[in-house]
């Protein structure tokens, strides 16, 4: 074969070689400043920062304990207390209620008789004593013969101006003393009377001593002051008394009068 002539119109191929280029880095922009600290300046600021907030911190947590302190010392006050709580009751407030306080005249020595000459006498078989009484009054004895009650008319003897009466002690005071059992003689053996408000001795002319008293008595729940009471005591007995008995505050001479003139005829 005969040899082929050579294309004349074959374009000859170029090689093109790229070599790959690194990156540029990017430059900072023109104008903007580096910062840089300085190490002493970063510990100087450091240790002052120190010496400001340490005192600071050390005095909040010492206001801390020293309050958590004084809760445990009030808490252990609290409980060393044994606190009762006092309930809220609403009371009424009572009225007061005035107690009236009359003048009694009391003795304290001989008895002094001035207009007892023409005085009628009351004498009492049972016990033996004797007791005289204005001659306008009338007595009625008692149908047990352990006294009489003395007034100016018969119509007044249920409420009587003076009364004499023989009372026997409580059985569980028959062992007192005359003296001892004076002072409460009422309130054993009288309803309404709670306290002895005075106890005079008394002497009558015949040289008798006994004792007036007054006391606190109690009635529709006003408090007052009674008239006199005088006792006696009888020869030979300690079971009874003999008590003399002023109703009517007016007659408190009349009543003085009567006293002076108690004996006992045996």
């Amino acid at each position: 074969m005969e040899n082929q002539p050579a294309d004349k119109f074959q374009v000859p191929v170029q090689t093109q070689t790229f070599i790959a280029s690194s990156p540029t880095p990017m430059q900072p922009a023109s104008g903007m400043p580096k910062f840089k600290i300085d190490p002493k300046i970063a510990l100087m600021g450091f240790v002052v920062f120190l010496l400001i907030a340490l005192p600071i911190g050390a005095y909040f947590l010492g206001q801390q304990q020293g309050q958590a302190i004084r809760s445990a010392k009030l808490a252990a006050q609290m409980n060393s207390f044994n606190v009762t709580p006092i309930p809220q009751v609403s009371t009424p407030t009572p009225t007061p209620t005035a107690v009236p306080t009359p003048t009694i005249a009391t003795n304290s020595g001989t008895l002094v008789a001035t207009d007892t000459a023409t005085w009628k006498t009351y004498t009492n078989t049972k016990y033996n004593f004797s007791i005289k009484y204005p001659v306008s009054w009338i007595n009625q004895e008692y149908s047990d013969g352990t006294g009489t009650n003395f007034a100016s008319s018969a119509a007044s003897l249920q409420s009587p101006t003076v009364n004499i009466r023989t009372i026997a002690k409580p059985t569980s005071h028959l062992n007192d003393s005359f003296v001892n059992y004076v002072p409460i003689a009422a309130i054993q053996e009288l309803q309404g009377y709670s306290k002895l408000v005075s106890n005079e001795p008394v002497t009558t002319t015949s040289g008798l001593t006994g004792y007036e008293t007054t006391w606190t008595t109690t009635a529709n729940g006003q408090s007052n002051q009674s008239q006199p009471i005088t006792y006696f005591q009888i020869p030979n007995n300690n079971a009874a008394t003999i008590e003399i008995f002023l109703n009517k505050q007016e007659e408190l001479d009349t009543y003085q009068q009567m006293l002076s003139t108690f004996q006992f005829t045996q």
